[in-house]
């Protein structure tokens, strides 16, 4: 599938996400409200990800050697673009897994190197990674005993650990480091029994006729994760994707994967995506924004690329004012921002996606002190003026307030601004700040007139 690029004939880029939810990736579920973790431990480890606020998640795998972004083309229903084969491809669903698979042996990320990525996103200002270790194919990207369906094996191209690799980038740049998990593997006979027919995307056999080869595949499951939380350095995220395995129809033994995993890595939060519950310890709106403020620790994962990774090289990256506009509304109305970004099939990183995190450098270069850190400010304020104000205060510090200014196209000029509310009734005129995007005012206390 391809998109229009920038620069080209085609016309603009289009950025339209992947419509994940065709594909069943989520599952609606009636919400009983989010759980605040009892453990002081957890509750701590939480605090301090809410305050570090910007990261980066970063996909790759084998999908990337035919020009996908993402391995839901072994996905039995054809729903379009990002869940079909290859246009050109004509064989059987069967056979296409077949060759899917076999793709590991050329899939080889001649360019990839974590170092420079490392860089590109500490001078970005990004303060975490979430990396994908295995997504639904199964493949993973680390040295697992469990399978050699894996980036180590023999006949692998890539022959590298590039869990370690990336992890040991990332933290020798001063980046925390989490571990994307996917709970469904298609490539494993416990989850999906090929000699048996499979629509769709979950298991294609009864449970409770087989409950051995159920079992096979959790067990597997379980040593997997363990592998990568004893094996790998400290990881502060264990973000497990897949959110259709849970209770009741695909259950997966999640109160022991959180249990083992708080045992091995006590200050691990544990993200079982879209399963709301004890073990999501915060939610995950995908390639969306929420229009309020959130009462619960959030993270709303968004591509900086049309998709997850980069389609064709030198993807288009969207423009630095949206991406600036979107970091200041997601920290003001209680939220992280998670970007989504990944390598072309060689292992590139593209020269757009450069150059929009050298603007994302200088956007928080800018602005920082008012969003690392940060929370909502009290709700009883409202900011208006000539600009798109939004307000934060330092955590633990209600009584400071930092209004957060967005300049529109790209063009600093003078504004004006009034805050009211809670004691503050303040109009500021606003000189044109440094920066084309961004202007922080800091109100005082109690401020009138």
């Amino acid at each position: 599938m391809t998109h229009p690029t920038n620069g080209t004939a085609d016309g603009p880029a289009d950025f339209t996400p992947d419509a994940l939810e065709a594909a069943g990736a989520l599952t609606a579920v009636p919400d009983p409200g989010y759980q605040w973790p009892s453990d002081p431990r957890t509750r701590a480890a939480l605090e301090h990800w809410r305050d570090i606020k910007v990261g980066v998640i970063i996909h790759w795998g084998i999908y990337r050697a035919i020009g996908q972004s993402g391995s839901w083309s072994l996905h039995r229903e054809r729903l379009g673009e990002f869940t079909d084969p290859p246009t050109d491809w004509t064989g059987t669903h069967a056979e296409y897994h077949t060759w899917y698979n076999r793709q590991a042996e050329t899939f080889r990320g001649e360019d990839y190197d974590p170092a420079a990525w490392a860089r590109m996103c500490a001078d970005a200002g990004l303060r975490y990674l979430v990396l994908t270790t295995k997504h639904h194919d199964g493949f993973a990207l680390y040295d697992t005993d469990q399978s050699n369906f894996k980036s180590t094996a023999e006949d692998s191209g890539l022959r590298r650990d590039i869990v370690a690799e990336t992890f040991d980038a990332f933290r020798a740049e001063g980046l925390e480091t989490g571990v994307y998990f996917s709970k469904a593997d298609w490539n494993h006979p416990g989850y999906w029994d090929r000699a048996l027919p499979i629509r769709d995307r979950f298991h294609n056999y009864d449970i409770a006729e087989k409950p051995a080869k159920w079992r096979s595949f959790v067990d597997y499951t379980h040593r997997q994760i363990e592998e990568l939380l004893t094996r790998y350095g400290r990881v502060n995220v264990l973000w497990l994707d897949a959110g259709w395995v849970r209770e009741p129809d695909e259950p997966i033994g999640i109160d022991t994967i959180a249990e083992r995993a708080r045992e091995l890595q006590p200050d691990i939060l544990v993200v079982d995506r879209e399963v709301h519950g004890p073990n999501e310890n915060y939610r995950t709106p995908e390639q969306q924004l929420p229009d309020e403020r959130l009462d619960h620790p959030w993270e709303s994962c968004i591509t900086m690329t049309r998709s997850w990774c980069s389609e064709v090289p030198d993807d288009p990256a969207k423009p630095i004012g949206e991406i600036a506009a979107t970091l200041v509304r997601i920290v003001a109305r209680g939220g992280n921002y998670l970007i989504g970004v990944g390598p072309d099939a060689t292992g590139r990183i593209s020269r757009h996606v450069i150059e929009r995190m050298r603007e994302l450098g200088e956007v928080l270069r800018e602005a920082g002190h008012a969003i690392y850190g940060s929370r909502p400010a009290d709700p009883g304020l409202t900011a208006s003026g000539t600009l798109e104000w939004h307000l934060t205060s330092p955590s633990g510090r209600p009584e400071v307030v930092h209004a957060i200014g967005l300049y529109a196209d790209g063009v600093a000029v003078p504004s004006t601004l009034r805050v009211t509310g809670n004691g503050h009734d303040v109009t500021v005129q606003v000189p044109a700040g440094p920066n084309p995007h961004v202007v922080v005012v800091e109100i005082p206390s109690g401020s009138e007139g």
